[in-house]
């Protein structure tokens, strides 16, 4: 591992120093045949990268003790600082000297004693990335709201609440279709047809 040259950072928060880093990139591929000559880009699937490593905190650190680190209570603090990014469910931005990891969500911390690291913590933890994907928008062309060959207007959808018949109407003649001018309609109607058809003498 190259030399630090500058502390290892989640979301502001910064260690005394990193132990180990381990980066996985994983993909599925597909498990069927796959045709000469097809492209299988589109049916490799890229997973999110996942990113472990192990970060050292103390309060009396030998690294980078001019940026403020160390002092009792250090640990401590760097730990509940941890613990509410994990409980918040806060996506967080780690920086190590090699580069920059966004939209990494928190899987696990392991936060132990022992003997051999005395008032030292060496916590091991694993993130997950969060693919962040955004939508876009786009105007409809005015002829796809067209109809037909000529192009007409094909109208409007009214949006307006159904409205209720008055509770009584009068009206002076009767409906067509019923009493006897309906029958009388009906009859002549009837003739007619029958007249066209032939069936008449």
């Amino acid at each position: 591992m190259a030399k630090a040259k500058k502390p290892v950072s989640i979301n502001g928060v910064q260690f005394d120093a990193l132990i180990d880093e381990e980066r996985t990139l994983e993909a599925d591929s597909p498990d069927y045949p796959v045709e000469d000559g097809f492209s299988v880009n589109d049916t490799i699937i890229l997973k999110p990268q996942m990113l472990s490593m192990t970060l050292c905190v103390t309060d009396t650190p030998v690294t980078w003790r001019n940026k403020g680190h160390g002092g009792r209570g250090w640990t401590d603090s760097v730990i509940q600082r941890l613990e509410k990014l994990y409980f918040n469910k806060t996506p967080v931005t780690i920086v190590t000297s090699e580069r920059t990891y966004k939209n990494m969500a928190i899987l696990s911390i392991s936060i132990s004693k022992s003997l051999e690291v005395g008032y030292s913590r060496q916590i091991p933890i694993s993130f997950k990335e969060i693919r962040v994907t955004s939508s876009k928008k786009t105007t409809i062309p005015v002829s796809y709201g067209k109809s037909g060959d000529t192009g007409a207007n094909a109208g409007t959808a009214s949006s307006s609440a159904a409205s209720t018949p008055p509770a009584s109407t009068t009206s002076s003649s009767p409906p067509a279709g019923s009493g006897s001018g309906g029958s009388q309609n009906k009859a002549s109607i009837l003739y007619n047809l029958a007249n066209s058809a032939g069936l008449l003498p």
